[in-house]
C-alpha cells in the first residue's frame, strides 16, 4: 500500500511539474509578444530592446484563506505597491474578487475573468519608456468567507544589462529616471519593501 501510494503521488508530482512548466513556457512567449506590441507603439526599432524584459521569469501562487477580521484597515492580502519587475501577468484561478488598483486617489476592483490574464505594468516598463507606460499601484483583499488563489508570473531582464530611458523613447525630453544595472536594480529591489511606489521614485532623477 505504501508503495502504491507513493506512485501516485509521483504520478500527480510529475503531472503538476510539466503543467507549471508549459503554464509558465507560455505565459512568457505573451509577455514577450506584448512587449514587441509596446516596442512598435513606441516606434522603438530594435523590438529587443523591449522583449529582453522577459528573458527572466519567476512564478508565485497566492493563497488567501477567508478571513473574519477581513477589513481593509485592518487586514491585507498584499500591501499597495508596483511591481518592481518589467511585466506580471495574472491568472485569477477562482471567480472571487480580491486584486484591486490604485486608480485616481481610489480603489477599483479588478473583477476574475475566468481563463484571462491580467497584465500589470511593471516599474522597469516605466522606467525604459520614461513614463510613458506608467506602472500599477495595486493591491489584494482578503474576503471574510471564501478563499481565493491566484498564479503570478513576474517577468525582468537577465543579469549583465541595464535599465534606463530608451534613446528613441525620451527623444527631445528630458530623462525622468537614472540608468543602472540590472544587478545593482535587484539589490535596490530586494532591499525595499512592498509600500507604493517606493522603487520606482528611487529610480527617479529629481
Amino acid at each position: 500500500m505504501a508503495r502504491r501510494l507513493s506512485s501516485r503521488r509521483s504520478r500527480h508530482s510529475t503531472g503538476f511539474v510539466n503543467c507549471l512548466a508549459n503554464y509558465s513556457v507560455e505565459v512568457q512567449r505573451v509577455a514577450g509578444e506584448l512587449l514587441r506590441a509596446m516596442a512598435e507603439n513606441l516606434g522603438v526599432r530594435d523590438h529587443s530592446d523591449m522583449t529582453r524584459l522577459a528573458a527572466s521569469q519567476a512564478v508565485r501562487m497566492n493563497y488567501y484563506p477567508p478571513c473574519p477580521e477581513a477589513h481593509v484597515d485592518r487586514v491585507l492580502g498584499l500591501s499597495p505597491h508596483s511591481d518592481a519587475v518589467a511585466l506580471t501577468l495574472l491568472l485569477q484561478v477562482c471567480p472571487v474578487p480580491g486584486l484591486q488598483i490604485n486608480r485616481n486617489a481610489g480603489w477599483v476592483p479588478v473583477m476574475p475573468l475566468p481563463s484571462a490574464l491580467v497584465v500589470n505594468v511593471g516599474d522597469v516598463v516605466e522606467v525604459l519608456t520614461n513614463g510613458k507606460y506608467k506602472s500599477v499601484e495595486h493591491r489584494a483583499v482578503d474576503n471574510a468567507r471564501e478563499h481565493r488563489m491566484s498564479i503570478t508570473a513576474f517577468h525582468s531582464a537577465k543579469f549583465g544589462g541595464t535599465y534606463g530611458p530608451l534613446e528613441e523613447v525620451v527623444g527631445d525630453e528630458e530623462a525622468r529616471y537614472r540608468t543602472i544595472n540590472v544587478n545593482e536594480y535587484t539589490k535596490l529591489m530586494l532591499s525595499g519593501k512592498l509600500d507604493g511606489k517606493n522603487i520606482i521614485d528611487a529610480m527617479k532623477i529629481n
